[in-house]
């Protein structure tokens, strides 16, 4: 029985509670999956809310956000089982002889497995990485409230209250993630 007229009888707790359970599980399954990549010779690379220019050169897993800007990807390995996805985009445009470009506001984009190079501009750039491989970071100096941070290696930012996480830098700055190894 409803209270309001023209509200529907329908419960929407329990659907509530699925994804709060399921939120939960992932909340604790972020850290030990940094601990494991970690552990396998695989390195982390977090950015948030980052102005400027993000190039990851990797093999593993790479997720990420755009509030307004593109991403141009390079698949390094094409004839493997993994496929780029993106979505959100606005336009799409061919970068040379293996990049695509995808630009728009809201872009959202998954790489897992395979190898690719990625180069993000934008603002609100958010992008995790767990790979072996190289990232490339330039932020914007003249962005409203910073450059936006990162961390490499597991440091947390939101967790840590930023204690672990470093302003994006003004001039390029190339980072390694990862040992090489992989088992």
């Amino acid at each position: 029985m409803t209270l309001t007229l023209g509200t529907r009888g329908v419960s929407i707790l329990a659907p509530m509670r699925k994804l709060l359970a399921l939120l939960a599980l992932l909340a604790l399954a972020v850290p030990l999956a940094a601990q494991a990549a970690l552990r396998s010779g695989e390195g982390t690379l977090s950015v948030e809310d980052a102005w400027g220019r993000v190039t990851v050169q990797a093999k593993g897993a790479m997720l990420g956000r755009i509030v307004h800007g593109s991403v141009v990807v390079h698949d390094l390995s094409p004839n493997d089982a993994f496929d780029p996805y993106v979505v959100g985009y606005d336009a799409v445009r061919l970068v040379g002889e293996t990049g695509i470009q995808y630009s728009g506001r809201n872009l959202r984009f998954r790489l897992i497995g395979g190898s690719y190079r990625i180069v993000v501009k934008g603002t609100g750039i958010d992008l995790s990485v767990v790979a072996n491989g190289s990232a490339t970071l330039e932020g914007d100096a003249d962005a409203p409230g910073g450059p936006g941070v990162y961390s490499i290696d597991g440091t947390d930012c939101r967790a840590t209250d930023g204690t672990g996480c470093k302003p994006l830098p003004d001039k390029a700055k190339t980072v390694k993630l990862g040992s090489g190894d992989r088992g």
